[in-house]
């Protein structure tokens, strides 16, 4: 059975992105890459939602601006499966996935599946977005202790790859 044609697309969007970045997008383009209506993405970018700059009357996105979007878009998880083994050289290294095993109460685990099936994402996706503010609260003690903990924290913050 072959891949749906949307997750192969996604793929190549996200190589794209990723594999063969530039110094900017055209609004339409970071809208096709991320499989967002152009409408929606013009609204977001009208409201403040989007980070963009407006250049001879365009919607332009620098590369980091359009990875935030992408990071809006897909997981960490399915950005590197595209990516594969180009993941360790794209990412900071600090980006690279772990599986761990914990052992929660069920009154916690039910939460996280109820928000993960509310944003209509995963289970480590959710818990990613719970955990994502008590690791900014740890950026300046973590940066002594796993040196690149601030870039990984902060990505597409810092210049393009």
């Amino acid at each position: 059975m072959s891949k749906p044609k949307r997750d192969t697309d996604s793929k190549q969007s996200i190589q794209t992105l990723f594999l063969q970045p530039r110094e900017s997008y055209e609004l339409r383009e970071v809208a096709r890459l991320t499989g967002t209506p152009v409408r929606t993405m013009r609204r977001e970018v009208a409201r403040g939602g989007q980070d963009a700059t407006k250049e001879r009357g365009v919607w332009r996105f620098t590369w980091r601006q359009a990875v935030f979007v992408a990071l809006q878009r897909w997981t960490l998880a399915e950005i590197h499966d595209a990516l594969g083994d180009a993941a360790a050289g794209v990412l900071p290294p600090l980006l690279s996935l772990r599986a761990v095993t914990v052992r929660l109460p069920a009154f916690i685990v039910c939460a996280l599946e109820t928000v993960a099936r509310d944003g209509g994402t995963t289970l480590d996706a959710a818990l990613h977005g719970e955990l994502i503010d008590f690791a900014g609260t740890m950026a300046e003690q973590m940066e002594g202790v796993a040196p690149g903990y601030r870039e990984a924290y902060l990505f597409p913050s810092q210049p393009q790859p």
